[in-house]
C-alpha cells in the first residue's frame, strides 16, 4: 500500500479518512500539502491524497517506476472533487461562520496544479478565476489523461487547430481583500501591492446536484439541482456598422456601410449560436465549454443567402488625432479604427484615444465587383492598394470568425436567498505556444534576468507585457441579459486567481517540480490587453473606466495576428514573432527559426514564408508586410502550429536572451537622443537556426578566440539594409545588404565576425558585461 491506504478497503469512507503518513520521495507526491494526512480532507481537494493522486499532471509512474497505463477521466475527477466536498457537507451557517461574510454563488474556472503554478507557490492546489479562456479550432477536442488537461494537436494534419475547452464550476464564496499570504491572487509585483485594497470573490465550498453537497441547519440533506447555462456573443460586425452611424462617434460626419438597423441586430452581424456550446462527452463531465469546430478557423459573412459586404467609408483627410471623433485610415493594408475624444489635463487639452468601441483592425481587401465576381486588392502594387482603401467607397466582404466573449451562470433553485454571480467567459484565438504561458515569462523577467540585459528585452518597464489575470479592469459591461448588464463597472478583479480561503497559511513543498505541457484555460495563460490586441480587446465607458471587451479585436481576428506578429517590437509576449518575416523596420524581439518560418522545409506557421538570401546580387527578397494575408491564409487553413507548438517555455526564454545579447554586441546602448528601440530597428534578423557543437562554423569560430560553447547555441545573421527595389510581383519587395554580421549566442558568451571580403575574423564578447 503506498503512503497506508487501500482503496480497496470495504470501509472506503473510513480508510480515506484515517491520518496517513504521506512519502513526499515519491515521484509525483513531491508538492503534495505539507498539511495533508488523509485519502480525504472534508473541503480541501489540495490537501486530499486521492484528489492530488488523481488529478496532479505529475502524477504519472506506479510506484514501481514504470509509467501508469490508466488515469482518471475529467468526469471521475469531479465526481471525487465532490466526493471531497460532499463526505462531510457543511450547512450554510457554518459555512458563513467559517467564511467571517456574507456568501454567494459565483461561477469559477478551475484548474488543479503543480506547486510553481499556483497562487501561493508552496504545494499543489487548486486555482480559481472568474474568467475561463477557451480556443478556437477546426477539430474535436482530445482530452490527454496523463498530463490531465486539453492539447490542441491533431495527430496526422499539420494545419489542423483542436479546439481547447474551459471547464466551469459554481461554488460558495465570499469577497475578500487581497491576501497574498492566504488566497492570493496571483499578481507580479507592480499589481500585488495595489491588491491589497481590492476586493476579491474567495471560493469556500463547492455546489453540485445531489444531497450530498449541503444539508440544512438541521441536518437534513438539501437535494441541490444545478444548471450552468452558457450565453457567448459575437458582434464585431454588428459594431462597424452601429459605430458608423451613432453620432456619438462620427458627429456630423455621415457614413452609408450599406446597413443599419434592425438587419444589423441578425447574424452575423450580432450572433450566440457557433461559438461553444457544453460538451455532450461523458468522460468530460459537466459544464466543459467546447468551442464549436468548424471547417477553417473563418469563413465568408453570408445574409439572407447572400456574401454580406459593407461599403467601405472614406479614410480621414486630417493628420490622425488632430479632432475629436472616429478616425478612419489604413494601417499596413488594413482598415484602422480609432476614437478620440478631447480630454484636459493641467497642462493641455488635446485628443486621446478613448477605447475601442469598433474592431480596431478591418480587413477590406476582398472586394465584391457589381458583377458578382471578386476583385483581391492584394493583386495591386501597394500604392494602389493604398489610394483605393484610402478613397473607399467599395463592397468589402466581411469575414465572420467564431471567438466571443460573454458569461457563464448558475441556477440552482433550492439556494434562493443569496445573490449569484456570473463567470466571464472568452472564446479566442488559437494559442501559437501552447507549452508557454505569459505568466511564466513575466516571473521569470522580474526575479531571474540578469539586471544588465534586462533593459535589452523590454526598453519601457511601463509597458509591460501583463497576462490577462494580472489586469484589473471591470469586464464587458455591454453584456446585457433581459435589458441588464451583466457585470459591473465597480467589479475589476474578475479576471484574477486566487486559491481557496485557508484557515491555517500552508507550509511551503522544498522540491521543485515540473510545470505542466498542456492547455490552460486559466487567464495567465492569455494576453492582457496589448495593441493591437491577440486573445482580448478594450473599451471605455462614458466616464472614461476602462473594461475588457472582445469586440474591439480584428474583425476577423487574423487581422490583429498578422500586425500583433509583425509588430512584435512592442512586447516580447508568448505570441509568435514574425518581425522578420517583412520588410518593415519593426525589430525582432523573440526569433522563429528558419524552420518555423519556412524558410526550410516550407511550413512557416503563418503560411507567409520568411525573408530569402539572394548571395549573388547582395539583396534580401520579402513578401511584403501589406500583402500579406493572414485571412486568406486562415481560409485556406495554412496556419500551423506543428513547429511553434514544440517551444517549451525554457526554450522561448533562451531565444528572448540570444536576441537580447545580439543587440547588446553589435554596440547598442540606452541614450536620451535615440531609443534602444530605434536602434533595434537598424538590425534586420535574416537567419536564425539553433545549431549543433559540431557545426563547422563554429568550430572554427571558437578554435580562433579559444572557446567552447556549451547548452543550448544559436546561429545569428543579422544586417543593415540599404534601398529598397520594387519588384515587378506586387507581393514582393528587395532590400540591399549595407552590414553584415554573423553570431553565434550561448547565454550569455557572443561570438561575431563582420561579413567583408577579407579573412574570418571573430571576436568574443561576454554578454553580462
Amino acid at each position: 500500500m503506498i503512503h497506508g491506504v487501500d482503496i480497496t478497503a470495504p470501509d472506503l469512507q473510513g480508510e480515506l479518512s484515517k491520518k496517513l503518513k504521506i512519502d513526499r520521495t515519491i515521484k509525483g507526491f513531491e508538492d503534495f500539502s505539507m498539511e495533508g494526512n488523509r485519502g480525504i480532507e472534508p473541503g480541501y481537494p489540495a490537501r486530499s491524497l486521492l484528489y492530488h493522486a488523481l488529478a496532479s499532471p505529475n502524477v504519472n509512474l506506479g510506484h514501481n517506476g514504470f509509467p501508469l497505463s490508466v488515469f482518471p477521466t475529467l468526469a471521475e475527477l469531479d465526481v471525487v472533487e465532490n466526493y471531497v466536498y460532499g463526505i462531510k457537507p457543511p450547512c450554510l451557517s457554518e459555512l458563513h461562520q467559517r467564511a467571517g461574510g456574507d456568501l454567494a454563488i459565483v461561477v469559477f474556472s478551475t484548474e488543479y496544479r503543480p506547486s510553481p503554478e499556483t497562487v501561493h507557490r508552496k504545494h499543489a492546489d487548486v486555482c480559481f478565476s472568474r474568467t475561463g479562456v477557451a480556443r478556437v479550432g477546426t477539430k474535436e477536442p482530445l482530452y490527454n489523461p496523463e498530463s490531465r488537461g486539453f492539447l490542441p494537436f491533431f495527430e496526422g494534419d499539420d494545419f489542423a487547430f483542436r479546439v481547447l475547452p474551459a471547464r466551469y464550476s459554481a461554488y460558495l464564496a465570499v469577497q475578500k481583500k487581497g491576501d497574498s499570504g492566504n488566497f492570493g491572487p496571483m499578481s507580479i509585483t507592480e499589481v500585488a501591492e495595489e491588491d491589497k485594497d481590492r476586493i476579491f470573490w474567495v471560493p469556500i465550498h463547492k455546489i453540485f446536484t445531489g444531497s450530498e453537497c449541503l444539508k440544512d441547519d438541521q441536518g437534513n440533506p438539501l437535494k441541490l439541482t444545478l444548471e450552468l447555462k452558457a450565453t457567448l456573443v459575437n458582434e464585431k460586425i454588428r459594431r462597424i456598422h452601429q459605430v458608423l452611424n451613432d453620432k456619438e462617434y462620427v458627429g456630423e460626419r455621415t457614413y452609408d456601410t450599406g446597413w443599419k438597423e434592425p438587419d444589423i441586430h441578425e447574424s452575423p452581424f450580432y450572433f450566440t449560436e457557433g461559438i461553444a456550446a457544453w460538451s455532450g462527452n461523458t468522460d468530460f463531465g459537466p459544464h466543459v465549454l467546447v468551442p464549436d469546430v468548424h471547417p477553417a478557423l473563418i469563413e465568408k459573412a453570408e445574409y439572407n443567402n447572400k456574401l454580406l459586404t459593407f461599403i467601405v467609408p472614406k479614410s480621414s483627410d486630417l493628420e490622425e488625432g488632430t479632432i475629436s471623433g472616429l478616425d478612419i485610415r489604413p494601417f499596413s493594408s488594413s482598415l484602422q479604427f480609432r476614437f478620440y475624444k478631447e480630454q484636459q489635463s493641467l497642462e493641455e487639452t488635446k485628443n486621446v484615444i478613448f477605447g475601442r468601441p469598433v474592431p480596431e483592425y478591418v480587413h477590406v481587401r476582398h472586394e465584391l465587383l457589381d458583377n458578382g465576381s471578386q476583385q483581391n486588392l492584394n493583386n495591386m502594387t501597394a500604392e494602389e492598394m493604398i489610394t483605393k482603401l484610402k478613397k473607399g467607397g467599395y463592397q468589402a466582404i466581411h469575414y465572420k470568425d467564431y471567438t466571443g466573449d460573454g458569461w457563464i451562470e448558475a441556477v440552482c433553485p433550492e439556494i434562493s436567498d443569496i445573490q449569484y454571480y456570473p463567470a466571464y467567459s472568452m472564446v479566442t484565438a488559437p494559442d501559437f505556444f501552447p507549452n508557454c504561458d505569459q505568466r511564466e515569462l513575466m516571473e521569470w523577467y522580474e526575479k531571474e534576468v540578469n539586471e544588465t540585459i534586462k533593459i535589452y528585452v523590454w526598453e519601457n518597464k511601463d509597458d509591460l507585457p501583463y497576462t490577462l489575470s494580472d489586469i484589473r479592469y471591470p469586464v464587458n459591461i455591454k453584456l446585457t441579459n433581459e435589458g441588464s448588464s451583466v457585470f459591473s463597472l465597480n467589479d475589476d478583479t474578475t479576471t484574477a486567481i486566487v486559491s481557496t480561503l485557508y484557515e491555517q497559511i500552508p507550509d511551503e513543498t522544498m522540491v521543485r517540480v515540473p510545470f505542466t505541457t498542456r492547455h490552460s484555460y486559466l487567464p495567465d495563460a492569455a494576453s492582457g490587453v496589448f495593441a493591437p490586441g491577440w486573445d482580448v480587446s478594450y473599451d471605455l465607458s462614458k466616464e472614461g473606466q476602462e473594461f475588457i471587451a472582445g469586440y474591439g479585436l480584428g474583425s476577423p481576428f487574423p487581422e490583429d495576428a498578422k500586425l500583433c506578429a509583425a509588430l512584435s517590437t512592442f512586447w516580447p509576449a508568448v505570441a509568435p514573432d514574425a518581425a522578420r518575416t517583412f520588410e518593415t523596420r519593426y525589430p525582432t524581439v523573440c526569433p522563429l527559426t528558419d524552420e518555423e518560418l519556412g524558410i526550410v522545409g516550407g511550413a512557416p506557421w503563418d503560411g507567409v514564408p520568411g525573408p530569402i538570401l539572394d548571395q549573388t546580387k547582395g539583396e534580401v527578397e520579402y513578401n511584403r508586410l501589406s500583402h500579406a494575408d493572414y485571412v486568406e491564409n486562415a481560409l485556406n487553413n495554412k496556419f500551423t502550429l506543428s513547429l511553434t507548438g514544440k517551444i517549451d517555455v525554457m526554450e522561448y526564454k533562451q531565444r528572448l536572451l540570444a536576441m537580447a545579447y545580439v543587440y547588446k554586441a553589435l554596440g547598442l546602448a540606452p541614450s536620451p537622443e535615440n531609443s534602444l528601440n530605434r536602434q533595434k530597428s537598424e538590425w534586420r534578423v535574416l537567419s536564425f537556426q539553433v545549431v549543433a557543437g559540431h557545426n563547422e562554423e563554429l568550430k572554427r569560430a571558437q578554435l580562433q578566440t579559444r572557446t567552447e560553447f556549451a547548452g543550448n547555441i544559436y546561429r545569428f545573421d543579422v544586417y543593415k539594409s540599404g534601398d529598397a527595389i520594387t519588384q515587378s510581383n506586387s507581393r514582393k519587395i528587395r532590400l540591399t545588404i549595407k552590414e553584415r554580421v554573423i553570431l553565434f549566442v550561448s547565454e550569455p558568451n557572443i561570438l561575431l565576425r563582420y561579413v567583408t571580403c577579407e579573412d574570418e575574423v571573430w571576436t568574443y564578447k561576454n554578454g553580462n558585461e
